[in-house]
């Protein structure tokens, strides 16, 4: 029984080391012809990125996602990156930060960004008003 099991555990090791590495592709992997086309693709935007940069420059868009404002910090997201008051961001200077808004200062330009044209009012429900008029 012994010798069985040796010579078992002998032949599936062999097996084992008989079997390449290409037996086990992964099943995820796109096809060969589908990475060829999408690294073509890659060189090109490269191409075009390298030489963009003799164009002039577009206007960077700014995103105010959120403003945190308390007495011990004051920050905002912009771009979706953590800043305060006299931190630059893509080129501009933070030079003011409100409750609701935000004023860069870039190349001699103020930009205002604000939260107010993000808000947007809720309708309240009855119960909400009968709440607010026991009050």
């Amino acid at each position: 029984m012994k010798m069985m099991k040796l010579l078992l555990f002998g032949v599936l090791s062999l097996a084992m080391l008989m079997v390449s590495a290409d037996a086990f592709n992964d099943p995820m992997r796109p096809p060969d012809f589908a990475l060829k086309k999408y690294r073509a693709e890659k060189f090109k935007q490269k191409k075009t990125v390298l030489s963009s940069k003799s164009t002039p420059k577009k206007q960077a868009t700014w995103t105010l996602t959120s403003i945190l404002f308390s007495k011990q910090r004051q920050h905002a997201i912009i771009n979706n990156q953590l800043v305060k008051q006299g931190d630059v961001i893509k080129g501009a200077k933070l030079v003011r930060l409100r409750p609701d808004s935000v004023r860069l200062l870039s190349n001699g330009r103020t930009i205002d960004l604000s939260l107010r044209e993000k808000l947007t009012t809720l309708k309240k429900s009855p119960i909400e008003k009968k709440y607010e008029r026991n009050k």
